[in-house]
């Protein structure tokens, strides 16, 4: 006996699900079935998993990796807060540099950093400014230390105890010393 789920089944499911599970269920099939994943990542409510869902699957796809990309960063547009708009465009960021879309990906990057300066509080935005930081690695080192030099500027290390070790990990992951986090694996 052969079973069959139907798109409106699969979709009636997906929305059951958590957004976390939305997310990770897309992430998962990704690298292998990377049709079936932009279909399910499209679904995932929240736009803030929504866009790292996304990302994955650009990051894999055999597709256009540039569309898909770009629903990524639209899906970070829809968050509810500056700091989910900035830190979520960190995995768009990087499934564009880890693509070979250097150019695109260091635009993607400069476009997103004057609104990052606004994030608040401070912790927040010395948190997305760290995650676009290890996303500006994937392009080249000059972009990572262009976010350094914007969290030098935006975040001081009395502001709160986030910033501080922002601060220390961005000097360390610039200077070699640190490794930036994988964003897919």
């Amino acid at each position: 006996m052969e079973i069959s789920t139907s798109n409106s089944a699969m979709e009636r499911n997906t929305r059951a699900m958590s957004a976390t599970k939305q997310r990770d269920q897309a992430i998962s099939l990704a690298k292998s079935r990377p049709e079936e994943a932009l279909e399910l990542a499209r679904q995932v409510n929240d736009p803030w998993f929504r866009a790292q869902a996304l990302s994955w699957v650009a990051r894999f796809t055999d597709g256009d990796v540039l569309a898909i990309a770009s629903e990524a960063a639209k899906a970070a547009a829809e968050c509810d807060d500056n700091y989910k708009q900035s830190a979520a465009r960190a995995w768009e960021i990087a499934a564009l540099a880890e693509r070979d879309h250097i150019f695109e990906a260091r635009k993607c990057l400069c476009d997103i950093l004057p609104a990052v300066k606004h994030v608040e509080p401070a912790s927040s935005r010395s948190e997305a400014l760290l995650l676009l930081l290890q996303a500006g690695a994937k392009i080249a080192n000059e972009d990572a230390e262009k976010v350094y030099e914007v969290m030098k500027t935006s975040c001081q290390p009395e502001q709160h105890w986030r910033c501080s070790r922002a601060l220390r990990d961005g000097a360390k992951m610039i200077s070699g010393e640190l490794q930036p986090r994988p964003f897919f694996w």
